[in-house]
């Protein structure tokens, strides 16, 4: 982990609960000029602590309110069949999270979907083409009781 300084931190606090804050806010409420302000900000950038700025949308109110895990048990452990199963899975829309496991399963994802028949659709024409599957294991939340991107600094 990179040895950030106090500052930084802040920073990264702040833009973390709102990306779209203006450099003179930030500036202010980090007690540095904006010049300052946006040379940390930009460092913080080139050093890939921060990848990009994003606006986190509503998935509920467009309609995404099935929240399913997926688990994954592969017939081998060649590389090949790792690194296809991962492209695969990059390259796929619906898939929000993915992890590569240790346990029962090789890889758990997270998808958040419209409805059950955007599942069985993920499953049988998208997850089904991928070779070396063994086994897939899906469970559907009833619930999202917390979701954060926030890291804690």
């Amino acid at each position: 982990m990179k040895n950030l300084s106090a500052k930084d931190k802040e920073i990264l606090e702040i833009l973390q609960i709102d990306a779209d804050i203006t450099n003179a806010e930030l500036a202010k409420q980090i007690g540095l000029s904006q010049s300052a302000a946006l040379g940390r900000v930009k460092n913080l950038k080139h050093d890939g602590l921060i990848h990009g700025i994003y606006a986190k949308l509503d998935a509920n109110q467009l309609g995404y309110s099935l929240h399913v895990f997926v688990y994954i048990k592969l017939s081998n452990q060649a590389k090949e069949t790792l690194s296809y199963l991962e492209g695969a899975v990059k390259m796929n829309s619906r898939v929000q999270d993915c992890f590569r496991m240790t346990g029962d399963y090789d890889y758990a994802l997270r998808l958040l979907l419209q409805e059950t028949a955007d599942l069985e659709y993920f499953l049988t024409h998208e997850l089904s083409r991928i070779p070396h599957i063994a086994s897939i294991r899906t469970e559907v939340a009833m619930k999202c009781i917390k979701q954060d991107t926030s890291l804690a600094l």
